[in-house]
């Protein structure tokens, strides 16, 4: 994502179509899968609100994307460099936050049914510390990175982890890292915004060596990734594209509930996409807008 939510508090990005397609027509098999519609949250998802709580569980979205996990140089896991997640291969959460299990339980006690925690945004250095340390670690059992995982998914009801480097590109290491999460019972999804050619290599690698690990991609197609088109130049064979839309000035297009149906709405005419996502609930909690969001985006991919 290349909108910096840091300087907005806690902001940001994914999830949205599929493309069994390329540029052509789609086939019968890519419209009979099925889609995520999703909005991306920060703060306002694990700070213990419980108006927000209740509005995520009844949105009418159904996939919650928790944004931005911050990796560090010793693996330490951290929301948005003010929620330490784990530290030294345990979970420590419960020290910041001690509700945030109990309100991700209750989220998915509706509409919600999946839970995808994003690593990365536009700032440097996680992607970059995962590289080091899988470098140096490996991601078998004894590596901080597999201790740090699986106590995350021990501890919350986490169903995806999603990839949003935008610096680093090491395709060695990304792909042994994501195999190491399918192994620890991940889903895993893409969130990129440019450099095409390198996410579809390394979903299909990560893919032919553990097949289904890979089962999305979330498309930016706002603010940096303004003008993707996940008809055209994002395809990802079986995999499907669910692209994103914001209802955030700072990351344009800003679109309203009408306009974002309206762009699914062509997007699944054009290559049969059957989800879609929004940035971010960060700036409509507490709105009727949330269900619009949630609803124009259903209504759009179907």
């Amino acid at each position: 994502m290349i909108v910096d939510a840091r300087e907005s508090g806690c902001a940001r990005r994914l999830a949205g179509a599929l493309m069994l397609c390329g540029v052509g027509v789609c086939t019968a098999a890519s419209a009979a899968q099925t889609g995520y519609v999703g909005i991306l949250g920060g703060g306002p998802v694990y700070k213990h609100i419980q108006k927000n709580i209740t509005e995520l569980k009844k949105s009418g979205f159904n996939e919650l994307i928790v944004w931005s996990v911050e990796v560090n140089s010793t693996g330490d896991l951290n929301l948005n460099g003010e929620f330490p997640l784990t530290s030294a291969g345990a979970y420590i959460g419960n020290k910041t936050y001690p509700h945030f299990p109990k309100d991700l339980a209750t989220i998915k006690a509706g509409t919600v049914t999946r839970v995808t925690f994003s690593i990365g945004s536009s700032n440097y250095g996680d992607w970059e510390d995962i590289e080091s340390l899988v470098d140096s670690q490996g991601t078998g059992p004894d590596s901080i990175l597999y201790k740090d995982f699986a106590a995350l998914k021990a501890a919350l009801p986490v169903d995806a982890i999603d990839f949003d480097d935008e610096n680093g590109y090491d395709s060695a290491s990304t792909i042994k890292f994501a195999v190491m999460l399918g192994k620890l019972g991940y889903k895993v999804t893409m969130d990129p915004y440019t450099n095409n050619s390198y996410w579809t290599s390394v979903v299909s690698q990560i893919n032919s060596q553990r097949a289904g690990t890979v089962d999305g991609v979330h498309l930016q197609a706002y603010a940096g990734g303004d003008g993707n088109n996940p008809c055209s130049g994002w395809d990802f064979g079986k995999v499907p594209v669910f692209p994103g839309v914001s209802d955030q000035s700072s990351a344009p297009p800003d679109l309203t509930p009408a306009q974002a149906q309206a762009q699914m709405l062509s997007w699944h005419k054009q290559c049969g996409i059957t989800g879609g996502w929004l940035w971010i609930f960060d700036q409509i909690a507490g709105t009727k807008e949330v269900k619009q969001y949630a609803s124009a985006i259903d209504k759009g991919v179907k």
